[in-house]
């Protein structure tokens, strides 16, 4: 299926699911959106119904996350903050995968367990993150699908693996960084993403036009965009980082900015 035909599809079930929450006045929920699609489903909010939604992935700073059309919130629209047992609702679960006999356990990345489940069947719409800690990992799926999973699951690349579903609040599901601090002539785009993955701006350039930059979400093709604190940029095939601070100006009149890099 080509792209163009994807999104095509992709918007017409956005646009089902939020007419559908809206008329019926229920919760409607998509299935894990990646970064392009939260992207397109932002580019289209004006064609929705008026309405509240929210995201959530399972933990606060999901990548991957879930849209809820809360058709039974008909005095709000827009985006909303979730309370705790709003976030308990939504239909998601998470799974922890860890190594039958850890003394023979090898060493396992995130492609190593998202293979090993695809392999089971399971769509990659219906995952959610995969946190690699050490020797196990937690995904977060479809509740639908997590009883399926635990039983089917039983090796991972040669790891004979376990598979348990847990609590969201017995996850460590804390998200790293390593700051990066440099000077810029301004807070364009292509300026900050080279001092965050050390490389030029002209090597940029291509990664910017290409669609595969996105700011809080939305994607971005002006290499000349402008930056402010507390934004997020996702660049594929390089990682995340979020603009943290502005500092002082340097002799040369360049500007100093600090960067929190994903891990």
């Amino acid at each position: 299926m080509n792209l163009e035909k994807e999104e095509f599809l992709f918007r017409k079930i956005i646009l089902e699911s939020a007419k559908s929450a809206y008329h019926k006045e229920i919760c409607v929920y998509t299935d894990f959106l990646n970064i392009n699609e939260i992207s397109i489903f932002h580019s289209m909010e004006k064609e929705l119904p008026l309405l509240a939604y929210s995201m959530y992935g399972g933990y606060e700073g999901a990548e991957r996350v879930r849209i809820c059309f809360h058709g039974d919130m008909v005095k709000e629209h827009g985006n909303i903050m979730l309370q705790t047992e709003d976030k308990n609702d939504y239909p998601i679960q998470c799974l922890r995968i860890y190594p039958a006999s850890e003394k023979f356990a090898g060493e396992l990345d995130h492609r190593d367990y998202l293979g090993a489940i695809l392999n089971v069947g399971i769509e990659r719409s219906k995952l959610g993150d995969i946190l690699v800690r050490g020797k196990e990992a937690y995904c977060y799926c479809d509740s639908l699908l997590s009883d399926f999973i635990t039983t089917s699951l039983s090796k991972v690349r040669h790891n004979v693996v376990r598979v348990e579903m847990i609590k969201p609040d017995e996850v460590q599901a804390t998200i790293s960084f390593r700051e990066v601090t440099g000077s810029v002539a301004s807070f364009r785009l292509d300026s900050l993403i080279a001092l965050a993955f050390h490389t030029s701006r002209s090597s940029i350039t291509g990664l910017i036009a290409g669609e595969k930059v996105f700011v809080n979400a939305r994607l971005v093709t002006s290499n000349s965009y402008m930056l402010k604190p507390d934004d997020i940029v996702s660049v594929r095939g390089y990682g995340k980082f979020k603009f943290k601070e502005q500092g002082g100006i340097s002799k040369k009149g360049r500007i100093y900015a600090t960067l929190s890099i994903y891990q």
